[in-house]
């Protein structure tokens, strides 16, 4: 693994390279929707790329569809076991009949993301799975394409996947079209008609409502009309959800759906959707998969020879950092070699370094209960240049987190962000690629 920061300063010399770099920034905020750009004033498009090699990607690949698999089996044991272990697992209990009886999918998720680190010792870890509403759809596809005009021109490297974007768009046509039916029914036979496809995402949140209308847009060319709207813009009437007052038939959210709980119409959006009136491309078992609670529990069952593959075992032991859920460790237990995270943070928010949480800390975790702890990933550094608040170049080390997508079911590419040894919101997007 490597970067190509040094070959682009080397062409570029620094002015060139400011104003190349923020133009992007610009153009990716007009021509692609990314209107939130900017993170605390920082720059959010990085004028550089990490290249894997060959063997890298071959073997990220393998373990994308490995993990796959695991994620697959493990929520199908979740989901049937006790609701005492669901609410260990942080499931809350007027829910657990809503998860066991929603009609499933044909896929835990249409597009999913594993978030890799490679270690000190080339060795891939996971890192979590964003399974619910993963992010950066345009970044690997619009602004990849206009990246790589530059990028194809240093270095002898290939683009990963340029097809990413009619996979996601195929993905999210094919789980429309997997018809959800109620337990307790019959198999669906015969034509069914196309259906309406419902998306819904804050309005205020400018870059997922351009997420939403990127993947509207492709399956409104692929012949599914397709509506945007607000969670407010929701309605029932009947067993019917209307979306902007249309009907729908089915619905992918770009909202969390533990913000969507403490909305009105979360029980509506349940009761269709147990009825199968509603298909729900992004269920409440893609959601769970999503805790971290989930890792803890793989980790837990690794040796299960009735559930796991050997090759599965095997990468869980090799693969996956040793994940505890807090509850279960002892009060005296050693945190400093473990990073603490809470089941469902997003973008690297409630992720504390066990080395760096107080006493004080340690104990609000322990008593919320809602965290795992999973051993340290040294992450091997990378080169890169960015501009700093003073519009000058800052170069240093930075740590990739290479997120690995799962789409339909199949290896689709990767969305890398740099930044530091826990990737929050201030890390920058570069593009990834392949050394040829």
């Amino acid at each position: 693994m490597r970067t190509l920061s040094h070959d682009l300063l080397a062409k570029y010399g620094e002015t060139r390279f400011v104003n190349t770099a923020l133009a992007f920034n610009d153009r990716a905020a007009v021509c692609d929707g990314l209107i939130e750009s900017r993170v605390l004033g920082q720059a959010y498009i990085g004028l550089n790329a990490l290249v894997l090699t060959q063997s890298e990607l071959k073997e990220l690949k393998r373990l994308t569809a490995i993990f796959g698999e695991i994620m697959t089996k493990a929520l199908q044991a979740i989901v049937n076991s006790n609701t005492e272990e669901l609410k260990r697992l942080g499931w809350p209990a007027e829910l657990v009949y809503a998860l066991q009886n929603e009609p499933p999918n044909r896929w835990l998720t249409p597009i999913g993301r594993f978030d890799f680190a490679l270690d000190g010792h080339g060795i891939w870890r996971l890192m979590e799975f964003n399974s619910d509403t993963p992010s950066g759809a345009q970044e690997v596809t619009l602004v990849e394409e206009r990246l790589w005009r530059v990028l194809g021109q240093v270095g002898e490297v290939a683009r990963l996947n340029p097809e990413i974007g009619a996979q996601m768009t195929q993905a999210l046509w094919d789980e429309a079209l997997f018809a959800p039916v109620a337990p307790g029914y019959g198999e669906v036979y015969g034509p069914l008609r196309l259906p309406k496809v419902g998306f819904m995402v804050r309005g205020r949140h400018l870059t997922d409502l351009a997420q939403v209308i990127y993947y509207a847009q492709g399956l409104q060319k692929a012949g599914l009309a397709c509506t945007i709207g607000d969670p407010n813009n929701l309605s029932l009437f009947g067993n019917r959800v209307y979306l902007l007052g249309q009907p729908i038939d089915a619905l992918y959210r770009l909202f969390p759906i533990e913000y969507l709980s403490k909305e009105p119409l979360f029980a509506a959006y349940l009761q269709a959707n147990l009825a199968a009136s509603l298909k729900c491309l992004n269920n409440l078992r893609g959601f769970l998969a999503q805790s971290k609670a989930v890792m803890a529990w793989v980790w837990r069952e690794q040796e299960n020879t009735t559930l796991f593959s050997a090759e599965e075992r095997k990468a869980i032991q090799n693969h996956l950092p040793e994940t505890y859920l807090i509850q279960d460790l002892p009060d005296n237990f050693d945190r400093t070699p473990y990073i603490i995270k809470e089941f469902y943070g997003r973008e690297g928010s409630e992720v504390y370094d066990g080395a760096e949480l107080d006493d004080e800390g340690w104990a609000e975790c322990r008593k919320w209960g809602t965290f795992v702890a999973q051993g340290r990933i040294e992450i091997a550094p990378q080169d890169h240049a960015w501009i700093n608040e003073a519009g000058k170049i800052a170069q240093g080390e930075v740590f990739p987190c290479v997120g690995s997508f799962l789409i339909g079911g199949q290896w689709g590419g990767c969305y890398t962000r740099v930044g530091g040894r826990i990737t929050t919101s201030t890390a920058q997007f570069v593009p990834t690629v392949v050394d040829l």
